[in-house]
């Protein structure tokens, strides 16, 4: 379609061709005076950044909508895509939460004890209270329905130094990369080297850094049945937490005693940024069906996350430490079992995943493991 139109044998370029947008700045201009009343002046600015803010908006929900549409096998958007694009992006969310969108339908809440188990699980219990402490392991119900398996959108990567300054999006259809969220952490701040970005919207961040200085609602620490602090990471939690973090987990194996091979429970964190712990008997590489139990270890760390109703989780390399795994073994199953999960979860609270890594090596097959992972 053409930009410009003929007027008295002069071509007219109009003022959305001028500034490189597609909605007409003159008629929103009309429709700031009109909604005014005339009573405040509208610069010549004003219109050409709504519209600009417009096509933005637009773009952002016909991108998330359009790979919904896609998820469903659908050749054209219907308005029940956009709803879901919308609820599943938290910051379109937060902007447009009292849009009603018609024919969008609604988001599937369902009672955890109305949804059918597998025989021999108990149904899962109500969410605990912020400070109550939780186990997950075996008995805990499985929620895996008939949600449409999640695909995994095109790697971006990005290497760049976080810093604590808030994050700015970029335009997505500028064909520009959007920037990690900002991690402040008192010592500068992490190193971003790959991100990828689930259909339903959780984002998967592989980082160099100190798992301990992460801002996250919970970081994980692989441990023993009997919370072991002893491992590297067990140790940095204790010497940042000190003796009200050794107190909570001291409290938290008397109340549940010990977790069992890929179960995981959770406590509060003191002195140091995420407000959890969850800890997690991360299984050995010797023992029998050591990649199905990982894989159960990391899906419960996530239903417990979830059951918290948490937003970002921080996680080392599971069992590839003292537990023996092989690094690229261990990446493998623990990135398809958060894949999995997120595909078969009815609805999460969890928006971001990091990888926070200390040695080169695993950082590199962190980041080759997650370009290469798919739906």
């Amino acid at each position: 379609m053409s930009r410009y139109y003929v007027r008295g044998g002069r071509k007219i370029i109009p003022r959305s061709a001028r500034a490189g947008v597609f909605f007409p700045i003159t008629r929103l201009w009309r429709g700031l005076r009109r909604v005014t009343h005339h009573r405040y002046r509208i610069s010549e600015g004003a219109p050409v950044y709504l519209a600009a803010v417009i096509d933005y908006l637009v773009a952002e929900v016909m991108e998330l909508a359009g790979n919904a549409a896609r998820e469903f096998k659908r050749a054209r958007i219907t308005p029940r895509h956009i709803f879901l694009a919308i609820a599943n992006d938290e910051e379109v969310h937060q902007f447009l939460k009292h849009v009603t969108i018609a024919q969008g339908g609604v988001v599937p809440k369902i009672h955890p004890n109305l949804i059918k188990v597998s025989p021999g699980k108990k149904a899962a219990t109500a969410a605990a209270t912020a400070t109550a402490p939780i186990t997950v392991g075996k008995s805990t119900a499985s929620k895996a329905t008939t949600a449409p398996k999640a695909k995994v959108a095109a790697t971006k990567p990005v290497v760049k130094k976080v810093k604590a300054a808030p994050a700015v999006s970029s335009l997505p259809f500028k064909g520009k990369p959007k920037k990690a969220d900002s991690i402040p952490d008192g010592s500068g701040g992490f190193l971003t080297l790959s991100e990828k970005k689930l259909f339903l919207g959780q984002k998967l961040t592989v980082m160099q850094g100190d798992l301990v200085k992460m801002s996250a609602d919970a970081i994980v620490h692989p441990t023993s049945s009997n919370y072991h602090l002893g491992g590297q990471v067990g140790q940095a939690i204790q010497r940042a937490g000190g003796k009200e973090f050794q107190q909570e987990v001291d409290n938290l194996q008397k109340s549940h005693g010990s977790i069992g091979s890929a179960e995981a429970a959770i406590c509060p964190g003191h002195k140091f940024a995420a407000k959890f712990v969850i800890h997690v008997n991360s299984p050995t590489w010797n023992e029998a069906n050591a990649l199905q139990n990982l894989d159960k270890a990391v899906k419960n760390v996530l239903r417990l996350a979830d059951e918290k109703n948490l937003k970002s989780v921080a996680l080392p390399s599971i069992s590839s430490g003292n537990a023996g795994f092989p690094k690229q073994t261990a990446a493998q199953v623990i990135l398809a079992a958060i894949r999995d999960y997120f595909s078969t979860a009815k609805l999460s609270s969890l928006k971001q995943i990091y990888f926070v890594l200390y040695d080169v090596e695993s950082v590199n097959i962190y980041s080759t493991e997650l370009a290469r992972l798919d739906g």
